[in-house]
């Protein structure tokens, strides 16, 4: 039996019927679900990444900028063997002061260091022999800098009430000074102490010298995007929930001075600081006095 080619023809010009309209739109609606979900896994991967090496770069330059103080802090080394006495520093200052905070907040540094001002100023040295003007009558004022975290989780340093940002994203810094208890000229493992020296104060001593070498310090950079966490039905949950980080980063000094960053610094009450990443950047740097 043949099919009647009009009755074919005329089917054909009718077009699409209801049923082949829904389930074209059922499959459209389909690739648009799979589309977003993949651009949105794709965006999340890209925000990770992107915010991954803005923590980078801030905890980078925030110890780079943090040695460069540290370096300049003390009073000089003075190469010369014929040079007068020096006289006491009357401030009585420490190159180096380090104020604890609690176990989960940043510690904060004061530095003191002399400005240039001439070949025979107290600065770098060296000095040429039986240099002319000494003992010095006028001593340099010296530069006092603070620097610390602040509540929006920035590196600041303030110089002569001028606060400045040295970096974002730092979730905590703490500091630690290298001290020479046995007098052997080194630092042991056992002699890293964030409490103050009781010599601390006096770089000029002749009967307690200054027992501070060096001073260890670690910065903790944070990721500026949270990580979006899904259970196990695909849906976003709260921040609250997030595992992110699930434990806090270690650095040298752990056992003594744990990084706790469960104070959230520069986060909002209802913000997680496990929903974050985070990388360590630590060094020692001696002290020139």
């Amino acid at each position: 039996m043949k099919k009647n080619p009009d009755n074919m023809r005329i089917k054909a010009n009718a077009g699409f019927s209801i049923v082949d309209i829904m389930v074209g739109m059922v499959i459209a609606l389909l690739g648009v679900i799979i589309i977003f979900q993949v651009f949105s896994v794709s965006e999340s991967i890209k925000r990770t990444t992107t915010s991954g090496g803005d923590a980078l770069q801030n905890g980078a330059s925030a110890l780079f900028t943090l040695e460069n103080s540290l370096k300049q802090a003390g009073y000089g080394i003075f190469s010369s063997t014929n040079l007068p006495p020096l006289p006491a520093d009357p401030a009585g200052t420490a190159p180096v002061a380090i104020t604890a905070g609690a176990t989960n907040t940043s510690d904060s540094l004061v530095l003191t260091y002399r400005p240039s001002s001439g070949a025979n100023s107290w600065d770098y040295g060296p000095f040429p022999p039986n240099p002319t003007g000494f003992p010095l009558i006028v001593i340099p004022q010296p530069t006092v800098e603070t620097i610390s975290v602040n509540n929006q989780a920035q590196l600041v340093s303030t110089i002569n009430n001028v606060a400045s940002v040295i970096s974002d994203g730092i979730a905590l810094m703490k500091v630690e000074y290298g001290v020479d208890l046995n007098g052997n000229g080194m630092i042991e493992t056992n002699e890293w102490t964030p409490a103050t020296p009781a010599n601390a104060l006096n770089a000029f001593a002749v009967s307690n010298p200054m027992s501070v070498l060096a001073v260890r310090i670690v910065v903790v950079a944070r990721s500026a995007q949270p990580e979006v966490t899904r259970g196990a039905t695909g849906l976003i949950l709260p921040t609250a929930q997030c595992a992110t980080t699930i434990v806090s980063p270690n650095w040298i000094d752990s056992a003594t001075v744990p990084l706790d960053l469960s104070a959230g610094v520069g986060l909002s009450t209802t913000d997680s600081w496990m929903c974050y990443r985070y990388k360590t950047f630590e060094n020692t740097v001696p002290i020139r006095s």
